[in-house]
């Protein structure tokens, strides 16, 4: 295994357990190396520190696998399964099991490069022959790219041992993988497009949208299941870091309807309607619960969903019709959903104003620390925009999902746009990622997700 020193100074922050080595804290230039080669890292006396992979033009030049002065004494397939064991062992724990959740968070869970999503599939599914759940594999390193064939067989051992203790069986088991990422292209790797690296057998080809069973607070209700497109979509089809923060928003929705008494004139909305703007919709994820939150107080809702991908659209119109037929099938508490298609960049003009509930949820807008003032100018615009759509009195829920942001740099951006919007906001609530995507105190860079909820008073 080739051998690389640290400086001196740089081998403290790895004893404490920092995953990442730059170029300019080795010794020695890392030039000769293979991207993604394993590595054995030293500090600068020749005690060894740590074993993982490297990369010979990378900034981060290595990443850690595991610490200390022996490496592991079994293979690499067998390091990745222990990792991912402990993966979903800590998902289980927290209550996460029956609804779809990241199984594995890279760094989180000690496997730098590698993320999974475990997508539960509901029951309504009309496809016949559809799997029980979708691993959706995402590598963005050239270590784990390299390991990718060891990865698909410790996910295959993982599953066929819970099928042993009742969980869903390897064949009723899909296996998507998304080499999409533009962060590949940093560690010289191709970026394609996603493909279904295995299908269980049926006519089920993962083409059509699917339902996945999605939670919407910490386990107090039932999943709820929304329609994907695994193949299209953003991502891996959806994005599950914002369970807590539904559960919130749900709790302060509830709490905020009771103050107002359901006073239609109060709010400045039809009586009995609450009008909520969802913008970045995507397959309405948000509009969803929010309208649900509604309908548990026999109210209904009026949604404006906003996005610029059709195709997002018209899974966005159906999710939150379905999240709300669920719960009154009777029609007690009505939704009513309108999809408009914009570049929300670009502008908001012609978007109306008075919205009782208004939600900016963007998808990043910093991938490299030089673009981050220009984020940030881009975010400002985006929440003066909602600031102006919100009636006075009423909530906004504004995201931000860029990890080189930090909350100092948010609340910032949120200062701003609230002078030149002319409203003053009470900040109520904040919220982060859900509990299936950890974070270490050694890794302040696994923590990205904000979200800010506030009343705006004026």
């Amino acid at each position: 295994m080739r051998v690389w020193h640290v400086r001196k100074g740089a081998e403290a922050k790895v004893r404490k357990g920092y995953p990442w080595i730059f170029s300019n804290e080795l010794a020695q230039s890392p030039k000769e190396a293979e991207p993604g080669e394993p590595i054995e890292l030293r500090d600068y006396t020749d005690v060894p520190l740590a074993f993982g992979y490297g990369h010979p033009h990378s900034l981060i030049a290595f990443r850690t696998l595991t610490r200390g002065p022996q490496p592991w004494d079994g293979s690499l397939e067998d390091l990745l399964l222990n990792r991912l064991q402990r993966a979903a062992g800590l998902r289980r724990r927290l209550g996460l099991e029956r609804a779809s959740h990241r199984l594995c968070f890279a760094e989180a869970d000690s496997l730098p490069g590698l993320i999974v999503d475990r997508y539960r599939i509901g029951a309504a599914d009309p496809a016949a022959g559809a799997p029980e759940q979708v691993l959706a594999v995402q590598v963005s390193t050239a270590g784990m790219d390299r390991a990718l064939p060891q990865v698909l067989r410790a996910l295959e051992r993982l599953a066929t041992e819970e099928a042993a203790a009742g969980a869903t069986p390897w064949e009723r088991t899909a296996v998507l993988l998304d080499q999409g990422a533009t962060l590949r292209s940093l560690e010289e790797l191709p970026v394609l497009p996603k493909v279904w690296q295995r299908l269980p057998e049926g006519p089920w080809d993962g083409t059509q949208p699917t339902p996945i069973l999605v939670a919407s607070g910490l386990g107090r209700t039932e999943p709820l299941p929304f329609s994907v497109d695994f193949l299209g979509g953003q991502k891996t089809g959806f994005f599950l870091d914002h369970g807590g923060n539904l559960g919130l928003a749900t709790d302060l929705l509830g709490a905020w309807l009771g103050s107002e008494q359901h006073g239609g004139a109060q709010r400045g909305a039809r009586p009995g309607a609450l009008r909520v703007l969802d913008l970045f919709c995507y397959v309405g994820q948000w509009g969803a619960v929010l309208a649900r939150a509604a309908a548990r107080q026999g109210i209904a809702s009026e949604v404006l969903a906003v996005d610029a991908s059709e195709r997002a659209l018209a899974l966005a119109r159906q999710n939150v019709t379905a999240a709300v037929q669920q719960l009154a099938p009777s029609g007690e508490a009505a939704v009513s959903v309108q999809a408009e298609r914009r570049d929300i960049l670009e502008s908001l003009e012609g978007v109306p104003s008075g919205f009782d509930v208004v939600v900016c949820d963007p998808p990043a807008l910093v991938k490299r620390r030089k673009d981050l003032l220009k984020a940030q100018r881009a975010y400002q615009k985006l929440n003066r925009e909602a600031l102006r759509r919100v009636r006075p009195g009423g909530l906004i829920v504004t995201c931000s999902c860029s990890g080189l942001m930090g909350e100092e740099d948010f609340r910032e951006v949120l200062l701003r746009a609230q002078a030149q919007a002319g409203r003053t906001v009470q900040w109520v609530a904040r919220g982060g990622q859900g509990l299936d995507h950890p974070v270490r105190a050694e890794f302040p860079e696994g923590r990205y997700l904000k979200c800010w909820i506030g009343v705006v008073e004026g």
